[in-house]
């Protein structure tokens, strides 16, 4: 019994070594992308890459995509429940997969973090096709909704 314990134990702190290590990598990448943009563009400013993408330094004081802009302690309510949720998930199923985990969870801390040390969220990519520009994101946008895509994916293929 106490072999079976520790060995439990002894798994899920390999475990939550692993998903702070890579959640970790996740938030640094984003937060060193939002302060190279800070320091190298001006606000509303945007930096040609190519035909399809440019880089600009925008505020976001809403959500994804800018959506809901006057609603911040909402935000950070929802934003805790996700949080909370996501933590309780990874200990409760033993299925649950660890992608989806990474990138909700990092995807939201990053932002998270931005929102608290700001009160904005820095977004800079600049996708367009001609003139047809998409909501200006961040990499936690794209982390957030790569992670929502998968769980979808996940929720769907284990319907039977």
């Amino acid at each position: 019994m106490v072999k079976n314990v520790y060995l439990f134990n002894n798994f899920f702190k390999k475990k939550i070594e692993i998903l702070n290590i890579y959640i970790l990598l996740l938030v640094l990448i984003d937060i060193f992308c939002k302060n190279l943009i800070i320091k190298n563009i001006k606000l509303y400013k945007f930096y040609y890459i190519c035909s399809y993408l440019n880089f600009i330094y925008l505020r976001n004081y809403g959500i994804i995509f800018g959506f809901f802009q006057n609603y911040q302690n909402i935000f950070l309510f929802l934003i805790k429940i996700n949080i909370t949720i996501l933590v309780i998930l990874i200990f409760i199923k033993d299925n649950f997969n660890q992608l989806i985990y990474n990138c909700l969870f990092s995807g939201i801390l990053s932002n998270l973090i931005n929102r608290i040390q700001y009160g904005f969220i820095i977004d800079f990519i600049d996708l367009h096709i001609y003139n047809y520009h998409f909501p200006v994101f961040n990499i936690a946008d794209i982390l957030i909704c790569f992670g929502v895509i998968i769980l979808i994916k996940d929720i769907f293929l284990n319907i039977k």
